[in-house]
């Protein structure tokens, strides 16, 4: 099949891409300007440009919508936050012919913001930390302190833009005070504060076709890579994460891709975090379980078998090399060429491991050339490069407050229009 990915800059769509290769799909990427991360790899046949969907979802959805019209694709994958557009503009893609699974918008809405997700975790029952929402009015912020040491939250923003961590008061009071000197508290806005949790990172994903779900895995995160992403994961699909995924989606009549971030305490797990997409489906799929093609068979509109939803085995170690590069790179060029030789040696947390973003199994020769060219940047540019590397990954695809209200813009228009 034809199949086009919404997003060229993520971990997510570098593994995609070679996941639909390897199975013989011909993958296209949509790409602002940068976005090399899926470019520079032989299982992606084309890249068709876009707008920076960060700086302007209409003008993103736009450029798409002239791609799906100009030619024929089989199925749209969507692989970062522009699921939000896409749902939100459901009626205008599916005009095009393209396949797609996407939750519908009010599904949708309910998770998007981390406000609403902390609400929606909690009508399904699933553990979570203690959590208080600070207004403009500042009447919790007692509240907010008595949970410290705690994380502040903004409703909408990655893991590494906004969220930011507070242990005392001062501090608290500190990133309080940031966000007013920049009017963030006008029109409604609103932090999400919510009690530290020490544990293991759990990252849960899964595949659902109207609230049932059909395949899910799960891995926890053993080695923190850049920007809090992981660059050494093992499967762990404890049976409790694969009931607590099917609550919450049929709370949602979910449809589509839905993952989940965990802290692992004690062997229960509190959620953090709800992604309405898939997340780096490698893992997965060497675990035993392939959650991309039983989203593309729910993009298609395949019927669902009578059976128990699908899960990976536990102990499947892969990781990221890029990742550790660049957390590596850090600390000084000597800790990141000690990295570079740990893992040509396969020592240390690379033994027994398998690669996920740069495998060289039918793309050696762009995986090297990236990983050299990687190597060659962060040696001469040190924390420099990281910082640049991940700024600008973040800015083509993540989801800002002011995004996310043009979205919810445009849907109330439509609402209104129509009951005209």
């Amino acid at each position: 099949m034809k199949i086009l990915l919404t997003d060229a800059s993520s971990l997510t769509s570098r593994q995609l891409s070679t996941i639909l290769s390897r199975q013989h799909h011909e993958v296209h990427i949509l790409s602002p300007p940068g976005g090399l991360l899926t470019k520079l790899t032989s299982h992606t046949t084309k890249t068709h440009p876009v707008s920076p969907f960060a700086s302007s979802p209409s003008a993103w959805l736009d450029a798409t919508l002239s791609v799906l019209r100009s030619e024929k694709f089989d199925i749209l994958l969507c692989s970062q936050e522009q699921v939000a557009i896409i749902s939100a503009s459901s009626t205008q893609i599916r005009e095009t012919g393209v396949k797609f699974a996407v939750p519908d918008f009010s599904s949708l809405r309910g998770v998007m913001d981390k406000v609403s997700a902390c609400k929606a975790l909690a009508d399904a029952g699933l553990r979570q930390p203690e959590s208080v929402v600070l207004g403009s009015g500042m009447e919790t912020l007692e509240q907010c302190e008595a949970l410290l040491p705690a994380y502040v939250k903004t409703p909408i923003g990655t893991a590494s833009t906004g969220v930011r961590r507070a242990g005392t008061p001062s501090e608290l009071a500190s990133i309080v005070a940031d966000y007013v000197a920049e009017s963030y508290f006008e029109n409604g806005g609103e932090l999400l504060v919510q009690k530290e949790i020490q544990g293991s990172l759990l990252m849960v994903c899964g595949v659902f076709d109207y609230g049932r779900l059909k395949a899910w895995h799960a891995c926890v995160r053993v080695r923190e890579g850049i920007a809090g992403g992981a660059s050494k994961k093992v499967s762990l699909p404890l049976p409790i994460l694969g009931e607590d995924l099917q609550a919450l989606g049929f709370l949602l009549n979910w449809h589509g891709a839905l993952s989940l971030d965990a802290l692992l305490e004690d062997g229960r797990p509190w959620y953090v975090d709800v992604n309405p997409r898939i997340v780096e489906p490698i893992n997965g799929l060497l675990a035993g379980v392939d959650l991309v093609e039983e989203l593309l068979d729910v993009s298609l509109g395949k019927a669902v078998e009578s059976r128990a939803p699908k899960h990976g085995i536990e102990g499947v170690e892969t990781h990221q090399l890029i990742l550790a590069m660049m957390k590596a790179a850090e600390e000084g060029r000597a800790m990141l060429l000690v990295e570079v030789f740990k893992a040509l040696m396969g020592f240390d947390q690379y033994r027994g491991s398998v690669e996920e973003l740069t495998p060289l199994e039918g793309d050696v020769v762009w995986s090297l050339l990236l990983l050299v060219c990687l190597l060659l940047g962060l040696i001469v540019g040190g924390p420099w490069t990281v910082r640049k590397l991940n700024g600008d990954t973040i800015a083509n695809y993540a989801l800002g407050r002011k995004g996310w209200e043009e979205i919810l813009k445009s849907v109330d228009r439509r609402e209104e229009t129509g009951r005209l």
